[in-house]
């Protein structure tokens, strides 16, 4: 048994809550003490209000860590949760908070990147079919329409939160970067490899075969490289 494993906080993408990363609980707990961070409106927190506005979102996830950053850690985050990395770890350093030894984004291209498309505002149909072409949803998701109208919107709000965010400039964290990409994503590899201006540290970089959700074709090799960082 490990004794004072290092925290890892995990940030979920658009529509997912504290489980969507329960498959790499087996490969993580015997090397870190494993947080799964919630956003509100799903999950364990279903009966608070969904937040579209992507400051309230940074504030709520650093209320949800204040307490538990005094040692090392380590923070995830896929798609959205890459940025909300990335702004968290703003936040952090803006009130003199100890931030992550490394940071681990995948499914995100750089911050300053505008989306290729808006989804939140788009009708039900065309709505249905970006998710498709997205991927890393089952097919009975789209077949059952109480469950596509539960999560319909929790989904909205959380890309309204991408969608309505834009940097002017870049700003560099002083955190490592880890970054894993999959050769199928909707953006380019040089968008993606732009991250290395918004740190001041190293950059490494991860490929993977696969689309937006490749993370979930290479669960143990990306959590090999969580535990080697």
């Amino acid at each position: 048994m490990i004794k004072n494993k290092i925290t890892l906080f995990t940030i979920p993408f658009a529509g997912g809550n504290k489980f969507s990363f329960q498959k790499f609980n087996p490969y993580l707990e015997e090397h870190f003490n494993v947080h799964h961070l919630e956003l509100a409106g799903r999950g364990k927190r279903i009966s608070e209000n969904l937040m579209d506005n992507v400051n309230d979102v940074v504030e709520d996830l650093l209320l949800q860590i204040k307490g538990k950053t005094h040692r090392d850690y380590i923070l995830y985050g896929h798609s959205l949760g890459g940025l909300l990395g990335y702004l968290l770890i703003l936040r952090l350093e803006e009130n003199g908070l100890h931030t992550p030894s490394r940071f681990i984004v995948s499914g995100r291209a750089n911050p300053c990147l505008k989306p290729s498309l808006i989804r939140h505002n788009l009708p039900k149909d065309k709505f249905i079919h970006s998710l498709q072409k997205l991927g890393g949803m089952p097919s009975e998701f789209f077949n059952h329409p109480e469950l596509f109208d539960f999560f319909e919107p929790i989904l909205r709000a959380d890309f309204q939160v991408v969608e309505s965010f834009h940097f002017a400039e870049t700003r560099k964290i002083n955190t490592k970067l880890s970054l894993l990409y999959g050769n199928n994503e909707l953006f380019s590899l040089q968008e993606a490899l732009k991250w290395q201006d918004f740190v001041s540290q190293e950059m490494d970089f991860y490929q993977f075969e696969g689309g937006h959700f490749f993370i979930f074709d290479h669960i143990e090799e990306i959590c090999t490289i969580i535990t080697h960082k």
